[in-house]
């Protein structure tokens, strides 16, 4: 499988290379129907004055474009929690604004992840809020829809599919073709369920596949390869490793299947949070150029991965 060159060059941005991604068939594709693998970040939950909303900002995706060779960008806006969509629209809308903005003007695709564990409880506020960023946002290249971050162990069929086809159809009235990503049951695992009754009434639909690695191992990559097999698309819109060390093997194993498989991902989370999966040292630089003693050891490994990716 030839691999789209996803190199960034001085007169061509990976988006203006790429154009459109597309579902065909259990693949995402570029603008050629050329399968591609991309590689970024996801920034952590955009609620205020938890911390990870410090570095919704342009240089900030500025810099890891430049030094990580980052593909794609993630905001994760924070929905029903405390400090959240719910509690400050205007404050949390221009968190996400800021970085699909950015990440236009840099030429990298950008993921508006409505970050909830309980969308199906405001369907009402995922349908006016995606309308919106369709309205403004639908129009570039640049921009996919992740609908549902990580349903929790509901129904497939019943809830996350039900809650998918009125928020899918909402966005569809204004764009009809940007990429949209579907969460499934037990926090983003459940591929198997989706590959049994996908969804078929509308093109240009992934589904989200989440792993860290130390939970999730041969097990779940089994499971993802059988829906792969079935025939749906899949995008690993959150990972981490294992955390605290720069060496580890599962993650080697998870980056082997996406490449294999040529699936994108993108790591959690763009934070100095004191945990294991933040990829920075609580205090560093809200704006980028982070020297490697402010990552942490997961940072570290991320931006190796990242920023060799399918080299």
């Amino acid at each position: 499988m030839v691999q789209p060159d996803i190199s960034f060059r001085e007169d061509e941005t990976i988006v203006a290379i790429n154009g459109l991604l597309k579902v065909k068939g259990n693949h995402i594709v570029n603008q050629n129907n050329i399968p591609i693998s991309l590689a970024g970040n996801s920034l952590f939950w955009s609620n205020d004055g938890w911390g990870g909303e410090r570095y919704y900002s342009s240089q900030v995706v500025s810099w890891l474009k430049t030094d990580w060779n980052t593909s794609i960008i993630r905001a994760a806006i924070g929905v029903g929690d405390p400090g959240g969509y719910l509690n400050n629209q205007k404050a949390n809308k221009e968190r996400v604004k800021t970085i699909v903005e950015a990440a236009i003007d840099l030429g990298i695709y950008v993921i508006i992840d409505w970050h909830s564990h309980h969308a199906e409880d405001y369907t009402d506020e995922a349908i006016v809020f995606f309308q919106e960023m369709a309205t403004a946002y639908g129009h570039t290249k640049n921009v996919i829809y992740e609908i549902y971050n990580e349903p929790l162990d509901v129904s497939w069929t019943d809830t996350v599919k039900s809650y998918a086809l009125k928020v899918i159809s909402a966005i569809r009235s204004i764009d009809p073709d940007n990429l949209i990503i579907v969460g499934s049951p037990e926090w983003s695992q459940r591929v198997d369920l989706v590959a049994e009754d996908p969804i078929t009434s509308f093109d240009n639909i992934a589904y989200s596949l989440h792993f860290y690695t130390i939970h999730h191992k041969k097990w779940l990559r089994d499971r993802a390869s059988l829906a792969l097999e079935k025939g749906i698309a899949l995008f690993v819109t959150e990972w981490g490793s294992i955390g605290y060390q720069t060496v580890d093997a599962e993650t080697d194993l998870w980056m082997s299947w996406c490449a294999e498989n040529m699936i994108s991902h993108c790591n959690w989370a763009v934070n100095d949070k004191e945990e294991e999966w933040s990829i920075l040292v609580p205090g560093a630089s809200t704006s980028g150029h982070w020297t490697d003693d402010e990552l942490t050891k997961a940072g570290q490994l991320a931006k190796n991965i990242i920023k060799n990716w399918m080299e």
